[in-house]
C-alpha cells in the first residue's frame, strides 16, 4: 500500500470549516488517514511527498445530475470530468447498461474515469422520460403496482438510484413544462418502493403541480425547479429535501447553442430569470442545494459560479458541489469531504477559489487530481 503526504497545503475540506493554512494530508492507499495543520500531522518517513506550496487542496467536485451518453462517449466524458476536477458523476439516465461501465471502472478495467453513480429511469407512458428508442435507460410503467415492479427491475439491474419525472420539460416538442406526469398515487408508490430497497429518488420537476407532488411523495431530490413558486419553496424548506437546480441548462451559455432545436432554446431562455430568482430565494431560506448540471465535463465548475451569482458565498458553493451533493446522493460516508476515513478524491488548484470561484473552471489552474488516492492520468502533476 502506497502512502502519500500532501504538505505545505492550504486545505478547504468541504465541511464548511475555515481553510486550514499550512496543512498536511496523509493518504494511505485509497483513503485519507489524517488531515490537519502541519504542526499536528506529520508525514510518515516512507511517504511519497507532494509539495502543494502555493496551491489550494479541496475535494473533487460531484455532479449530481448528468446524462453521460452511450457507446464510447461515456468513457471519454468521465475521463474528461476527472481531468477537470469532477471526481464523481451521477448519470441520471444511465440505465442498466451503464452498470457494466460502473463495474469496469470500480475494477480498474476502465481507467482514468470519475467515480460513476448510475441512475435508472422509471417513467410514465408518453411522459418526459418515456423511451424514444433502443437506448433504454429504464422502463415505462403506469399504475402503482406496475411502477413498483419497474423500481424492483431497476434495482435488480443494479441502479444506484431511481430517476423519475413529475412534470414536463424542455426537451420534447409534444410536451409542456407545466404538464403533470405521474399521479400522486404513482409517485407515492415509486418513492415508497425505492426507499424500501434503500435507493434514493430524483424527480425531474420544473413547475407545479409536479414540484408539490414530488415533495409530498417524499422523493429525495427535486431536480431543476426552474419555475418553483412560493408554495414549492415553502414546502421544500419544510421537507428537508435537496434541490438540484441545474442552472447550467437555463444559462446563456446553454440556450444560445446553435445546435439546439428552437423550442428547446426558447423554453430555456424563458426560464432563465425565474430559475435564478427561485434559486436565490432557496438560498435565503437555507434549502439544501446540491450541484448538478444537466451538462458535461467542466460544467459543474460553471454551476458553482451560477450559484455564487444567485447569492451563495464561494465557500457555500464549494460545499454544494462536494459535501451537500454527496449527502443528496447518499454517498457522504464515501466521499465529498477531506476527512479521515474518506476516499481520497481531491483536486489541487493554483490560486484561491474563495477569492475567485472561476479558477476552478480554468483547466490550466489544476495542478493535480486524485481519485481513490491516485492520479489516474499520468500527465497530472504539479509543475
Amino acid at each position: 500500500m502506497i502512502t502519500r503526504a500532501i504538505i505545505n497545503a492550504r486545505i478547504i475540506d468541504g465541511t464548511g470549516a475555515a481553510p486550514i493554512e499550512d496543512a498536511t494530508l496523509i493518504i494511505e492507499g485509497e483513503r485519507i488517514s489524517a488531515v490537519g495543520p502541519s504542526d499536528d500531522v506529520a508525514a510518515p518517513n516512507d511517504a511519497q511527498i507532494i509539495d502543494a506550496s502555493g496551491t489550494t487542496v479541496l475535494p473533487g467536485l460531484i455532479d449530481a445530475h448528468m446524462h453521460v451518453g452511450w457507446g464510447f462517449g461515456p468513457i471519454r466524458r468521465l475521463q474528461e470530468c476527472l481531468r477537470r476536477g469532477t471526481t464523481t458523476v451521477a448519470d441520471v439516465t444511465g440505465g442498466p447498461g451503464a452498470v457494466k461501465l460502473r463495474e469496469a471502472i470500480e475494477q480498474d478495467v476502465v481507467r482514468g474515469c470519475a467515480r460513476y453513480h448510475v441512475g435508472c429511469v422509471v417513467g410514465c407512458t408518453f411522459g418526459h422520460l418515456h423511451r424514444e428508442d433502443d437506448r433504454v435507460a429504464g422502463v415505462d410503467a403506469d399504475g402503482p403496482w406496475e411502477v413498483r415492479r419497474g423500481v424492483r427491475q431497476m434495482v435488480q439491474a443494479g441502479a444506484d438510484f431511481i430517476k423519475t419525472a413529475s412534470s414536463g420539460g424542455f426537451q420534447w416538442a409534444t410536451e409542456r413544462v407545466d404538464q403533470r406526469n405521474y399521479t400522486q398515487e404513482e409517485l407515492d408508490a415509486l418513492t415508497d418502493e425505492a426507499h424500501a430497497w434503500h435507493r434514493r429518488v430524483a424527480s425531474h420537476a420544473h413547475t407545479q403541480p409536479g414540484i408539490g407532488m414530488a415533495i409530498r411523495a417524499g422523493v429525495d431530490m427535486i431536480t431543476h425547479g426552474s419555475y418553483i413558486d412560493d408554495e414549492g419553496l415553502r414546502d421544500l424548506s419544510a421537507s428537508g429535501l435537496w434541490l438540484v437546480p441545474t442552472l447550467y441548462i437555463t444559462s446563456e451559455r446553454s440556450f444560445t447553442r446553435a445546435t439546439l432545436p428552437a423550442h428547446i432554446s426558447e423554453r430555456m431562455r424563458d426560464a432563465h430569470r425565474p430559475h435564478r430568482e427561485g434559486v436565490a430565494r432557496a438560498i435565503e431560506l437555507g434549502i439544501p442545494i446540491a450541484v448538478g448540471t444537466d451538462g458535461g465535463p467542466g460544467d459543474a465548475q460553471f454551476e458553482l459560479q451560477e450559484l455564487v451569482a444567485c447569492g451563495m458565498t464561494p465557500m457555500q458553493a464549494i460545499e454544494a458541489g462536494t459535501r451537500v451533493a454527496a449527502e443528496a446522493l447518499g454517498i457522504e460516508a464515501l466521499t465529498g469531504t477531506l476527512e479521515a476515513g474518506k476516499r481520497a478524491d481531491l483536486q489541487i488548484v493554483r490560486g484561491d477559489p474563495l477569492s475567485d470561484i472561476a479558477i476552478l473552471e480554468d483547466a490550466s489552474a489544476i495542478a493535480m487530481v486524485l481519485r481513490d488516492g491516485r492520479a489516474p492520468l499520468a500527465e497530472m502533476a504539479i509543475q
